[in-house]
């Protein structure tokens, strides 16, 4: 995949959308053809988005990220045009998902109710947790789909079934253009 050389990370704006994590690790190979970029192109890029996504910028492996990051990207398209991802996708989901230990903990909120949470360890945490996200995404009962905004490659949990873009801009940029064409 062509990438263009991006700004130094401070100056960069993540494809960062509030979705669940495995969904915006797909998200960081935004576009297509000359317009593509990869959010994961560097350590630098890499290490600004798990920043910005995950709080920290533990990256155990680069390579291994951009390659759960690919396989997520294709389990999510298939999802999204309501095919089954291949074996192999589904294999490279799987083998990154027991790359870390993940440990069941009991956890006190605010309101002192008691949850269940999970914490990740080891050396592949970061990545068991990223795959381990887009297999609840895969499985759980909300579909997944790709903005149909001007120009968007971005995935989306549609939650509401009326729901069409990634966001509020990709819809307001819809409507702007359909204003702007019927305006003589």
């Amino acid at each position: 995949m062509t990438s263009h050389r991006l700004p130094r990370p401070a100056d960069v704006e993540y494809p960062v959308i509030g979705e669940p994590l495995g969904v915006e690790l797909a998200n960081t190979r935004y576009g297509t053809g000359s317009d593509a970029v990869d959010f994961l192109d560097t350590d630098v890029l890499a290490r600004g988005w798990m920043r910005e996504v995950l709080g920290s910028a533990g990256v155990d492996d680069l390579v291994l990220l951009r390659e759960l990051r690919d396989a997520v990207h294709a389990a999510l398209a298939a999802h999204a045009n309501g095919e089954t991802p291949t074996p192999r996708v589904i294999a490279t989901v799987n083998r990154h998902a027991a790359a870390g230990c993940a440990t069941a903990v009991l956890q006190r909120t605010a309101d002192d109710a008691l949850t269940a949470g999970v914490r990740y360890h080891g050396a592949g945490a970061t990545r068991a947790r990223l795959a381990t996200s887009c297999i609840e995404v895969l499985t759980g009962p909300h579909p997944v789909r790709r903005c149909e905004g001007v120009g968007c490659t971005l995935f989306f949990v549609q939650q509401h079934g009326r729901r069409r873009f990634c966001s509020d801009e990709c819809s307001h940029r819809l409507r702007q253009q359909r204003y702007y064409r019927s305006t003589p």
